[in-house]
């Protein structure tokens, strides 16, 4: 992996913290999967672009605030995994949550063909290297 395909990774993230879902799905192939972690309530696996961007812009609508920070990225081959840290408000409930989880990219041709997210960080990186 180039540094150019780990910034496709972390400009994904910073379109998502503006807001711009149309931005942050210009890291990902047409045929992407996104397999969301069990621990969330919004567990399932999108596939395709159109599911992914729907999965997202739904997501993000349940907040009133969202910052996802990339504090370390580590590469493995064809993947890479982002270890994030999230602050957030509910749109709703108001409720305030700072939670540090990971999400595995892989890549093809400089695009994310699969995002796995992971609650448990140490879960993350075993699987990175299970690759």
């Amino acid at each position: 992996m180039t540094a150019a395909d780990a910034k496709v990774v972390t400009d994904s993230y910073e379109a998502l913290n503006r807001g711009d879902v149309d931005a942050a799905m210009e890291a990902l192939a047409e045929d992407a999967e996104w397999h969301e972690s069990e621990a969330l309530p919004e567990t399932g696996v999108y596939r395709g672009r159109a599911a992914i961007r729907s999965f997202l812009t739904e997501f993000l609508a349940s907040w009133e605030s969202f910052h996802q920070e990339i504090e370390e990225t580590t590469v493995a081959g064809d993947r890479v995994a982002a270890l994030i840290h999230l602050t957030a408000t509910g749109r709703e409930s108001s409720a305030e949550v700072d939670a540090h989880y990971a999400h595995v990219w892989q890549l093809r041709d400089g695009l994310g063909l699969r995002v796995d997210a992971y609650y448990d960080r140490a879960e993350a990186l075993a699987a990175l290297g299970d690759g």
